[in-house]
């Protein structure tokens, strides 16, 4: 019991696990999405800070040939400025730190822009042509190693870039690569779990020796059919002389007649039946009652026994006495279901074996009036095979 609820436990959580998986992939996947998204915006800043610088030197120009006023030479310094602390200060937010030596740079051009500031405020009094001079060509040659190194470290077949392509890449074969294993595992383990459940359950509901239903199953479908109120006709088998086959030619004999009756009684001409071993020599079979009642195995279930049965390296003779009882004609319960098999299976052996008998509430009474309830009801008796009719 306690392994049927694990491995029902593990059939659940399996799958469970399983989507959990995926979840995660799906989890890394979109966070690799992130990391380049994050890349695309790193750039973007940068060719911001490029088109800035680039119109600050235009403007420094405009001023040195009077096309443009201090005042527009300064708010485009302050726009410069702004964007060089905009970007340093939210360098990990945009991942400048996936670049070797971004950080570095960027910083070292914004202190150099920070130190035209004393000189720009002072054109506003003193607009020296000189230093002016030397503002644009230093500005301009600054401007110059940022592009260059913006174009080294940011461009498509940059080694930083392409790093980070290839690694992207490499994770996304990575995850489909895991996807499949996942699904190929978690496909495997679940039909693995639900073999063995199979499997499991044909060794807890089947005799190992003869192949047929074994009493665990035989208790279950009693109750199952008794619960849904099925009519069904029941018939107990115990073999005669069992015992003393074992007894004088063995174990392995009475194993191989067994083995034979069961085949035999899993091969009859008649629909509607199940067969059971109920252990030792005791078989039964339980018969669904379809349309016409009256319909009955009696017939073919008595000619099953009439044909010799090959054991010990030989052909020998065999019988059995069977007794038969109806629900819920004649009994309400599986246990007096059973009782009353059991008590028309010893009329049978105390009539001479070899036959079969019906229970019916008559047979009871006259049982009950007996003190040895051995009464038998002639015309109830299947007159045993071989035998003349009494």
């Amino acid at each position: 019991m306690r392994q049927n609820k694990t491995r029902k436990a593990l059939i659940i959580i399996t799958p469970l696990l399983v989507l959990s998986i995926l979840v995660a992939v799906s989890a890394l996947k979109r966070h690799s999405d992130i990391i380049s998204s994050s890349q695309h915006e790193a750039n973007w800043y940068i060719l911001q800070l490029t088109k800035e610088y680039a119109e600050f030197n235009y403007q420094l120009r405009s001023y040195q040939g009077n096309l443009s006023d201090y005042n527009d030479m300064m708010l485009q310094y302050e726009i410069l400025w702004s964007r060089f602390k905009t970007i340093l200060s939210n360098s990990a937010i945009i991942h400048l730190h996936l670049y070797e030596g971004a950080l570095e740079q960027i910083q070292q051009h914004f202190d150099l822009i920070k130190a035209f500031e004393p000189r720009l405020v002072s054109l506003a009094h003193d607009p020296d042509p000189q230093l002016i001079h030397e503002l644009v060509d230093t500005s301009r040659n600054q401007y110059e190693n940022l592009v260059l190194f913006v174009n080294n470290k940011f461009r498509l077949t940059s080694g930083d870039l392409k790093r980070r392509v290839e690694a992207t890449e490499k994770i996304e074969i990575i995850i489909h690569f895991m996807l499949v294993v996942t699904l190929i595992l978690g496909g495997a383990l679940f039909y693995t779990l639900v073999s063995e459940s199979r499997l499991m359950r044909r060794l807890a509901m089947y005799d190992s020796l003869t192949g047929v239903h074994n009493r665990l199953w035989l208790n279950q479908k009693l109750d199952q059919l008794t619960e849904n109120n099925e009519p069904f006709r029941f018939y107990l088998i115990d073999l005669d002389g069992f015992k003393q086959i074992n007894d004088t030619l063995g174990h392995q004999a009475g194993d191989e007649l067994l083995v034979e009756v069961a085949k035999r009684l899993s091969c009859l001409n008649a629909a509607h039946y199940r067969v059971a071993r109920m252990g030792g020599d005791e078989f039964a079979i339980i018969e669904k009652l379809q349309a016409d009642p009256m319909s009955s195995l009696d017939d073919v279930l008595m000619d099953a026994f009439k044909a010799p049965a090959y054991y010990a390296k030989e052909f020998h003779a065999i019988s059995a006495s069977i007794g038969a009882s109806e629900f819920p004609k004649h009994a309400k319960t599986v246990s007096h279901l059973l009782q009353q098999a059991d008590f028309a299976m010893y009329e049978v052996k105390q009539q001479g074996k070899n036959g079969m008998i019906h229970y019916s509430t008559r047979q009871a009474e006259a049982a009950e009036n007996s003190p040895m309830k051995t009464q038998t009801l002639a015309q109830e008796l299947i007159p045993p095979a071989n035998l003349p009719a009494k």
